[in-house]
């Protein structure tokens, strides 16, 4: 059996300093992919802000929803997309009633608001708004749903 005595770079400082090491590295991961989600999310809401939706594209969402109603559902989600869509970042779709909720749309959500209003409202279809999750305890995602069932 050998004696084996710490060099200077085994003292307990030095292993103070691997366990920050650590530390400091898992919240530089964190860090990074927190700055990773926000980027990715701040893209979709560029994307979202420019996009057009096409006939051909709405047609596909009635359908679905069509499909939907056939198995018995009362309404479909057309559109799930980031609250910092949202002017208020879906503040007053979050604080119900408020029916300034449609003023705050951009993008493709407005778009999908203004065919609805236009091609479905007048034959009896609903629409709602409705914040789907609170990460970190903010609005989240937001969805737009195709309602057409009775009111309960």
């Amino acid at each position: 059996m050998t004696d084996h005595n710490p060099s200077p770079d085994e003292s307990a400082d030095a292993f103070r300093g691997f366990e920050k090491a650590f530390h400091d590295a898992q919240e530089q991961r964190k860090q990074d992919l927190k700055d990773a989600t926000a980027k990715a999310r701040q893209d979709q809401v560029d994307k979202l802000t420019a996009y057009k939706i096409g006939d051909a594209e709405w047609d596909k969402l009635i359908e679905h929803a069509r499909a939907a109603a056939g198995h018995g559902d009362q309404q479909f989600l057309l559109i799930r997309f980031p609250s910092e869509l949202c002017t208020d970042n879906a503040r007053a779709i979050n604080n119900p009633p408020n029916d300034t909720w449609p003023q705050t749309l951009r993008g493709e959500a407005a778009e999908i608001y203004q065919r609805w209003f236009a091609a479905l409202r007048p034959h009896g279809f609903g629409l709602s708004a409705q914040v789907l999750d609170f990460p970190d305890g903010k609005p989240g995602d937001v969805g737009l749903f195709l309602r057409w069932g009775e009111a309960r």
